[in-house]
């Protein structure tokens, strides 16, 4: 999704997604996807993609954000607010993760974080 972003709103900076060809850009995601990677390198790419993709958006100036992109069916929305969607996808399958985590009986590692929190705050507070 952060890849699709850049192509609509840099590279190719459309205006209206009537006619985009999602096709071509599924089959380029398909050949990344093929790739073979260690863990370590695969939590480096996330790492690496999720900063570059996070500095971009910083660096969006608010009067390209506001731009209007056509939607198909004839509706609107802003650069920003497709943007956010991004970022809501991304939260989606964070959520799908962590209930498969609890189903499986595996504490989540923001919750495993907030609780190690509390017991540290209550060392200290002893």
């Amino acid at each position: 999704m952060s890849r699709l972003d850049r192509i609509l709103h840099e590279e190719e900076h459309v205006a209206t997604l009537e006619g985009f060809d999602f096709g071509k850009l599924l089959k380029r995601s398909e050949g990344e996807e093929k790739k073979s990677y260690s863990k370590a390198e695969l939590i480096q790419l996330l790492r690496t993609s999720g900063e570059n993709w996070a500095q971009w958006v910083e660096s969006l100036p608010e009067q390209i954000l506001a731009e209007p992109v056509r939607q198909p069916g004839g509706g609107s929305k802003t650069r920003f607010e497709m943007i956010l969607g991004t970022k809501e996808h991304e939260m989606h399958h964070r959520a799908q993760l962590t209930v498969i985590e609890r189903l499986l009986g595996i504490v989540p590692h923001l919750t495993r974080s907030r609780q190690a929190a509390r017991v540290e705050a209550t060392k200290r507070a002893s």
